[in-house]
């Protein structure tokens, strides 16, 4: 059974989301501002990134890979950024929940960008 990557993405974003926010709320007893803030700002970001990935692979399929490293910088600027601007630092543990959903989604991205260059070389053979 073939899972589309599409599908596949969309579910684990939102399980991510899901899963840490529970641990956010019921867990930890923190307010849920900061995580819905938080999470607005990676869904931007991520569909902003898939946009772009799709784009590039349409119209420089050759260049995909490198656009998906430089998309990646991207998003870690953006991200340092914004941390200054939530500040993050005034939270309990703050590492623990911002950086970990910020590389799975990251991982996300990656993923999608492969199965992309994978569905591309299997369309030329």
């Amino acid at each position: 059974m073939k899972i589309n990557p599409n599908l596949l993405v969309t579910v684990l974003f939102f399980l991510t989301f899901l899963i840490h926010l529970s641990l956010w709320k019921f867990v930890f007893h923190l307010d849920e501002v900061i995580i819905v803030k938080f999470y607005l700002f990676l869904s931007i970001m991520f569909m902003m990134m898939i946009t772009l990935i799709i784009l590039i692979n349409r119209v420089a399929p050759e260049f995909l890979g490198l656009s998906v490293i430089g998309l990646i910088l991207l998003k870690f600027a953006l991200m340092y950024l914004i941390r200054k601007k939530l500040n993050f630092e005034a939270i309990p543990s703050y590492k623990f929940h911002f950086i970990i959903p910020y590389f799975v989604l990251t991982t996300l991205l990656t993923y999608y960008a492969i199965k992309l260059i994978n569905h591309d070389k299997k369309q030329e053979n």
